[in-house]
């Protein structure tokens, strides 16, 4: 009887376990840069480090109301939006910088287009949010206008696409693979990429303040380590065919099946950070330290610095930090800031 009743809260005492075991939800928008995670979790690597994770493929912006709502306990996207979300008066902050775009997203012209006229003319977005703007200030400056005086209009990629071929716009900005359609489609060409200002829009994991704060530590380092590992499985030749069948069952999904040349072309146009530019971009005064002081030096000039911010506020390093084996990270100093 002794043994049965030991045996009774063994099985007791795993079954508690097992039912606090939390599910992490992550939201994720069609795009090449954000593929580890579907490596991540189609290849098992999240499930053996420990960490259960849902993926939830979604379109932009979609993911960020889902962030917002708490449907969702994480979500990748462009760092600079962070930033958008946390003018607005949400509180957010960023986990890790993995990647940036590097030619995936375009600005793009009808053919027949006089730039000469552009001022007066609508500019379609994808996002008004930093991220975007940041990007088109860079090309907008070169033929003399100012993102001040830009008209934005923002709508959902695919239907940014449609607009431009239906020739209800001159120029965009949007991304692969609405952005190589509406290229193809609108007969428009690509003046400037994110690869021409490369840098320009880094891309990562982030969450709101207080759902950050529920999260243990320990966890959130188990899903940095099969992104990780996602992300060097990603750069093995070997691995491109099982690559490629991920890329069209689960990051694209939605899409009909891309053929090998535009999942080749989609991938070449983002920047996943390795072992070694992991640790340059995250680090404690790192590239995304240099890159939050430049947008907000963007937003001043162009006043549309709504809430002030740093780096040091927005930004804890330390779960990337330690999934990269830096055991000896700086504990966080970030003071979450109230919400409006």
């Amino acid at each position: 009887m002794r043994r049965i009743a030991v045996l009774a809260m063994v099985l007791c005492l795993m079954s508690a376990g097992l039912a606090s075991a939390r599910t992490y939800k992550i939201a994720v928008v069609s795009w090449a840069g954000f593929s580890p995670s579907h490596v991540a979790d189609a290849e098992g690597f999240w499930k053996s480090e420990g960490v259960d994770v849902k993926l939830v493929t979604t379109t932009a912006p979609m993911h960020l109301t889902m962030l917002k709502d708490r449907l969702v306990d994480l979500t990748f996207d462009m760092i600079g939006t962070v930033i958008g979300v946390f003018q607005e008066g949400t509180p957010v902050a960023i986990v890790a910088e993995t990647g940036w775009s590097h030619g995936g997203d375009k600005i793009i012209v009808r053919e027949d287009l006089d730039l000469s006229k552009l001022k007066n003319l609508p500019i379609g977005i994808y996002y008004d949010q930093p991220s975007v703007t940041f990007f088109l200030d860079q090309y907008l400056s070169t033929i003399g206008i100012a993102m001040s005086d830009a008209r934005v209009i923002e709508m959902e990629p695919s239907t940014l696409a449609d607009n431009f071929i239906a020739g209800r716009l001159g120029i965009i900005v949007n991304f692969d693979p609405d952005a190589i359609r509406a290229e193809r489609q609108g007969k428009g060409k690509v003046v400037a990429t994110s690869a021409t200002y490369e840098g320009s829009i880094p891309e990562g994991l982030i969450a709101l303040d207080d759902v950050l704060q529920s999260i243990p530590h320990a966890d959130l380092v188990k899903i940095l380590k099969g992104w990780i590992r996602a992300a060097e499985w990603i750069q093995s030749p070997d691995n491109w065919e099982a690559y490629a069948q991920i890329l069209n069952a689960r990051a694209f999904k939605n899409d009909p099946p891309y053929p090998e040349s535009d999942l080749r072309a989609m991938v070449d146009a983002v920047r996943i950070h390795d072992r070694e530019r992991l640790r340059e971009r995250n680090r404690t005064g790192g590239g995304l330290h240099a890159y939050l002081t430049h947008l907000k030096s963007f937003l001043e000039k162009n006043g549309m610095l709504e809430k002030d911010f740093t780096a040091d506020m927005i930004f804890d390093n330390t779960a990337v930090l330690n999934a990269l084996g830096v055991e000896d990270a700086p504990a966080p100093s970030r003071t979450p800031a109230a919400s409006d």
